[in-house]
């Protein structure tokens, strides 16, 4: 795989709240030093519209419920800070603004990823089909993203509007076999799934019809939790801390090296690059 989210957490909320934690292990607190706004937030010059800065990078959850950036280009991982509305987060994903969507526990969560202050989703009522789901964004327009794709328990893909907490069945996904993985999306409207097995597979969904596309196997072995992200081109998986990228051109995988500690969840928004930077 290859390299690469009922209570507000701590104190404060997504858009205006000061927002001040214990830190990681006792160390220094997390602050935002204007509790007016969340620049993390904020549309940047030169980015596509509707995109942030924050938005075209790479985001993980680590062990200890804590959420990173991560630049594929350095390997280089960044503490945001610490989830303390949620336990165990498994799978996330981010939209335009550069806002985490994050699965714990069958519930859903956002997250400012300048922070990591973040809340309940108000519109999604857990049930037990969805005691776990991969999830993601594929929508490439300016206006805000509120449409999410969704496979759950039973092998089945699902949009979920975050505003109207509509839940709709695209399809049973009856060739992927299981759920065991971890979803994306390329940045221009396509949508991945890469399963966890023991042969690690990617699969090209149709977003509409939920039929295989394409595949592609991905030599990327462990045992682990796995978590899937796109940047700059290629594909990047992460097997606990063990980094993968995978080139859909050339249909390698390259291991890259480890994470300074195990990955529960990966993912990224369309803001982020598409093709790899240049040297």
């Amino acid at each position: 795989m290859l390299p690469v989210l009922a209570a507000a957490c701590a104190r404060g909320n997504l858009s205006t709240g000061f927002v001040e934690d214990a830190g990681i292990d006792g160390g220094a607190p997390f602050v935002v030093a204007d509790p007016s706004l969340d620049a993390a937030a904020l549309p940047d010059a030169g980015l596509p519209e509707g995109c942030t800065q924050a938005a075209t990078l790479v985001y993980v959850t680590g062990e200890g419920d804590t959420l990173h950036s991560f630049d594929p280009p350095t390997l280089k991982f960044t503490l945001v800070g610490r989830l303390s509305c949620l336990t165990q987060p498994t799978h996330m994903t981010v939209d335009r603004r550069g806002i985490a969507w994050i699965v714990a526990g069958g519930k859903l969560y956002t997250a400012s990823t300048g922070d990591a202050s973040c809340a309940l989703v108000p519109t999604w009522v857990p049930d037990l089909p969805y005691a776990d789901f991969s999830l993601t964004f594929i929508g490439t327009t300016k206006a805000p993203d509120n449409l999410l794709y969704l496979m759950n328990n039973s092998v089945t893909l699902y949009t979920f509007d975050v505003t109207s907490g509509e839940r709709k069945l695209v399809d049973p996904v009856v060739s992927v076999a299981s759920t065991e993985g971890d979803m994306t999306t390329n940045g221009e409207g396509k949508l991945f799934f890469l399963r966890d097995a023991t042969s690690h597979t990617l699969y090209e969904l149709d977003p509409a019809s939920a039929a295989i596309v394409n595949q592609d196997d991905i030599v990327a072995n462990g045992t682990g939790s796995q978590a899937l992200a796109f940047w700059g081109g290629s594909f990047y998986a992460f097997e606990n801390d063990v980094i993968f990228a995978f080139d859909p051109v050339k249909k390698t995988t390259t291991r890259l090296g480890a994470a300074p500690f195990k990955i529960t969840g990966a993912g990224q928004s369309t803001c982020i690059p598409k093709i790899p930077p240049l040297k």
